[in-house]
């Protein structure tokens, strides 16, 4: 009797953790192109990270990462903004999450601004 009721408990306690939530949404590391319309598209990888409920981040993060200035997130449309000083110019990325669900083909899309050129971006969350 105490064999099965010990089994009972270790099943509740798997089932539970099961159920738990994974993380935010827009954490971990995402990457995709800043399309400028030219054939050369610039490649750009993103480090998000979400700690009690407060997004950061970096830009190509490594020895030359750039810290994310700014960023933040509309949980009614899931529109993430971010900000950062690149070497080139002042980086602004107005985005939306898609695929809220999936772990495999979350997507970032939106636009962006850097300096004098514009266009639009596609990440994906590796």
């Amino acid at each position: 009797m105490l064999a099965r009721l010990l089994f009972l408990f270790t099943l509740c306690g798997f089932a539970i953790s099961a159920l738990a939530q994974t993380g935010h949404p827009a954490k971990g590391s995402w990457s995709g192109d800043l399309d400028h319309g030219s054939t050369d598209p610039t490649r750009i990888r993103l480090l998000i990270d979400a700690i009690n409920g407060e997004l950061s981040g970096t830009v190509n993060p490594g020895r030359r990462g750039i810290i994310m200035e700014h960023i933040t997130l509309d949980p009614e449309t899931w529109t993430i903004t971010i900000q950062a000083n690149m070497p080139d110019g002042q980086l602004m990325l107005i985005g939306t999450l898609h695929n809220l669900g999936s772990w495999t083909n979350r997507k970032y899309t939106g636009t962006y601004t850097l300096n004098d050129r514009q266009g639009d971006f596609e990440f994906t969350l590796n």
